[in-house]
């Protein structure tokens, strides 16, 4: 094959996994982001006796 070519086809490969690892690092902050506002703050119910 041609060097241009192969080149050519390395780049659009690294491209396209560098473009893969941000995607999946963009879903996981926004799943964990949902988990944690699902979750909501603790919030201690205990009751005081008079």
């Amino acid at each position: 094959m041609n060097d241009t070519l192969d080149r050519w086809i390395q780049r659009v490969t690294l491209a396209a996994m560098v473009a893969l690892a941000a995607t999946l690092l963009a879903v996981g902050v926004v799943l964990y982001a949902s988990d944690s506002e699902a979750r909501g703050p603790a919030v201690e119910t205990t009751q005081s006796v008079p």
